[in-house]
């Protein structure tokens, strides 16, 4: 298999819930089917936005054949496969691999903070493992292990860790990596420095508000990474900003992703314990936050 490359809007799904708290493939298949028709370019089944650690490893794996056989070839296939077991991750792997998935992935082992060598040995066991691409996802906050030069000094010259999705929250990272990494494609992983990163030279975007707004995200993409249109980027950005702010910023990102996409019309229902919902209050001011991207009609500027 080649490697992939990744370009436009990637959308990490969340999982809808009935009212028993099982998976609603109706509606995510609906979910997909208008993901797709408003231009997202990649689907990515697996990640922390999906509530993927709520979840058995029954349910990962039927939701992973469900979403690629509803796919069908429409969208780039990518899948989350972080578990705290490593060798969960290499069955994911291979279970992925033929379903039609291109890439994975993958984040520190959670709760173990391994060390920067330990984390190299650990993604070097991985891409010997499979030839799927990976994309490496740096988020210590939640991980408690930063994939800093010392872990990337250790996987380099490994091919199919091609990758990396930098949401440490540092634009000095992401420098870093386009003076000392540039055979890494660099992925968008803090929503609001999209259009920062675009300017450096990132052509995707891993995006979980993609799952309400994703015409608005395309936008985006298009006036920055397609036209080269800074400003016109500046202006979509500027109109997206007080509420992908929120979300990073807010607390309660899966929550918030959420309650936006039944906003935009899809019943994903509640949040899987441990995590609860928005108070009346979050939601009220959510709400009008949504309200006013969507009378911005910020699609129309690309259109």
């Amino acid at each position: 298999m080649s490697l992939p490359t990744y370009s436009g809007i990637i959308t990490v799904l969340t999982t809808p819930f009935d009212a028993n708290n099982v998976i609603d493939y109706d509606v995510l298949g609906r979910h997909i089917d208008w993901l797709i028709e408003n231009g997202v370019t990649s689907i990515l089944q697996g990640g922390s936005t999906g509530e993927y650690y709520a979840m058995t490893m029954e349910e990962r794996r039927e939701a992973l054949a469900f979403v690629a056989k509803h796919v069908a070839g429409r969208a780039q296939l990518i899948a989350g496969t972080n578990a705290m077991r490593p060798d969960d991750t290499l069955e994911l792997n291979d279970y992925v691999k033929d379903l039609g998935y291109e890439a994975v992935m993958l984040a520190a082992p959670p709760y173990a903070a391994p060390s920067a060598e330990e984390l190299a040995a650990h993604f070097r066991r991985i891409a010997a493992a499979t030839d799927l691409g990976i994309i490496l996802y740096n988020m210590p906050s939640r991980t408690a292990v930063d994939m800093g030069p010392d872990f990337l000094d250790g996987v380099r010259g490994i091919d199919n860790i091609h990758a990396i999705k930098e949401s440490s929250g540092s634009m000095s990272r992401h420098y870093e990596h386009v003076v000392n990494y540039p055979h890494l494609q660099r992925v968008c992983g803090m929503d609001d420095q999209a259009l920062d990163i675009f300017l450096w030279g990132a052509k995707s975007w891993i995006a979980g508000a993609s799952n309400f707004l994703p015409a608005e995200h395309v936008a985006l993409w298009k006036a920055a990474v397609e036209k080269r249109d800074i400003l016109l980027g500046l202006k979509i950005m500027q109109g997206m900003m007080p509420l992908i702010y929120l979300l990073e910023n807010g607390g309660k990102y899966i929550q918030y992703v959420k309650y936006g996409t039944e906003l935009a019309g899809f019943d994903v229902g509640p949040m899987r314990a441990p995590m609860g919902g928005l108070t009346d209050a979050e939601k009220t001011h959510f709400e009008k936050l949504y309200d006013d991207v969507k009378a911005l009609d910020l699609a129309a500027l690309v259109a």
